[in-house]
């Protein structure tokens, strides 16, 4: 044996003489002492009873109502319920859903059986109020909605649905918390104080050591989903329904004070007739291209106007070519319509420009082929574009409904306008001219309704001017949302 070794075993000979031998002792965790436990201040420790169904006040008007699904109630992450009140443990949803009657009876029955002597449950949602309509078996769809059949309440992601608390440890609580998330038709998930608590630690350290530009504040600061690069900031940036209100406000605006001075100024040379019968509203040609400040105030504002309307036509033209809801049957034959409506909305507008840098005292056959020119393309684009609108916009519906009234009101208008014209000019009755006046007005307002549809077909979408590098010029696109098939 060697010195050292004989020096080690005397030191360990005397440790155990002076302090005790320490073999065979065992670590054992400290009691649960429950000092910090928070009771309900009610005292109430059992799951009280959900009632299936609201309770209305009939003195107050409240009544039964049916609604849609709403499923909007449940997306999205919880703000608020998302912490355990006692801090001590509970049932949190992972994913949105919605929570039946049945769902929490069978919580509470299986939960107030499993609850000892200073142990309590709250519910942290509220009781069912959400409706939910069924048809009878064998009833035909249509005519509204169906009966009430029964209540839901809807749940978003990390929403506390229940908490468990007292004198009761985390084994207890996970013995009858654990198989209850198997009832409810969403995921549900075991959490306690301290899970939460390492998860906001997590949280925390990430946002504040994470290095990387794309987190979700950047992306919602800067609109990094809709930029095609990154690098530079938007130069500028202007809501479509701007375009919107210039393309159809401009024109609307110039009639009716061009239509109002020409009352006011020269009601008299305005109204005049070539075969001298009365006559009491100055019609379009009259009214805009013949006498100042009129025809000043008319070319001013359609001169305006005419740069958005071209870009308006080019952009409906983009927007129907790379919409993810355009036909992948047919792809061909769709391109070449979107050209040419987007042709015959340039026409139109250069027929506008030319009917007004031209009166009709100035050469009444440019006037009026710059008028028959504009009256066929703009009804030509109606009928065109009304249906590729409605099946890409995503307000569809509401636009294609005024888009049919607006086209249906100019057709008409123009029919009641060349009969009008044409009886004038046969018979010279009086009034005729009048009437004929007023249809051409409703051709006028019809085709700048049927532009104005524009603000439900470009909703919530912004003209962008920006020094970035489009993914046509050698750029990239960063983060892509949809991949569409080149048809």
């Amino acid at each position: 044996m060697s010195w050292r070794t004989g020096s080690a075993v005397l030191l360990q000979e005397l440790s155990n003489v002076f302090c005790g031998s320490q073999r065979g002792m065992k670590k054992y965790p400290f009691p649960v002492t429950f000092e910090n436990v928070k009771f309900p201040p009610h005292g109430e420790y059992k799951l009280p009873k959900m009632p299936p169904e609201p309770v209305y006040d009939m003195e107050k008007g409240e009544k039964k109502y049916k609604t849609t699904k709403r499923m909007i109630e449940a997306r999205g992450v919880e703000e608020v319920h998302t912490e355990l009140i006692h801090e001590q443990y509970g049932l949190a949803a992972i994913y949105g859903g919605f929570i039946t009657a049945e769902d929490f009876k069978f919580v509470q029955e299986r939960v107030n059986k499993n609850l000892l002597n200073r142990q309590f449950a709250i519910w942290r949602v509220d009781p069912p109020w959400l409706p939910r309509t069924k048809k009878a078996q064998g009833t035909r769809l249509g005519g509204g909605k169906g009966s009430i059949q029964h209540y839901v309440t809807p749940v978003k992601a990390k929403r506390i649905i229940l908490e468990v608390g007292g004198h009761i440890t985390e084994i207890e609580a996970k013995s009858f918390l654990l198989y209850l998330c198997e009832r409810f038709s969403f995921p549900v998930e075991f959490v306690s104080e301290e899970l939460l608590a390492e998860r906001r630690a997590v949280e925390r350290e990430i946002a504040e050591h994470n290095q990387n530009p794309f987190n979700w504040d950047r992306l919602i600061n800067y609109s990094i989903l809709r930029a095609m690069a990154y690098g530079d900031d938007d130069v500028l940036s202007l809501p479509f329904r701007l375009f919107v209100f210039i393309v159809a406000g401009l024109p609307l605006s110039a009639l009716v004070i061009c239509v109002l001075f020409s009352i006011i100024l020269h009601f008299e040379e305005a109204t005049r007739t070539h075969c001298g019968v009365e006559n009491w509203l100055p019609s379009i040609s009259a009214a805009v291209s013949t006498y100042a400040p009129e025809v000043y105030i008319w070319r001013m504002f359609i001169a305006v106007h005419g740069g958005p309307r071209l870009f308006v036509a080019f952009a409906v033209r983009n927007y129907l070519l790379f919409s993810p809801l355009r036909p992948l049957s047919g792809a061909r034959s769709f391109r070449l319509l979107c050209h040419l409506a987007c042709a015959l909305n340039v026409m139109e507008n250069m027929f506008l420009l030319g009917l007004t840098a031209i009166s009709s005292v100035e050469s009444h056959v440019l006037h009026k082929l710059c008028f028959i020119g504009f009256a066929m393309t703009a009804t030509t684009y109606m009928l065109l574009s009304t249906p590729m609108l409605f099946c890409m916009s995503s307000s569809g519906e509401r636009s294609y409904e005024y888009k049919i009234l607006a086209c249906a009101g100019s057709i008409i208008s123009m029919v009641l306008a060349m009969y009008l014209y044409w009886r004038h000019n046969t018979y010279c009755e009086p009034g005729v001219y009048t009437m004929f006046a007023l249809a051409e007005y409703c051709i006028v307002l019809s085709n700048i309704a049927f532009h104005s549809t524009l603000y439900y077909d470009f909703h919530g979408k912004s003209v962008i001017l920006s020094s970035t590098v489009g993914v046509g010029a050698a750029g990239y696109s960063l983060l892509p949302t949809v991949i569409e098939k080149d048809t």
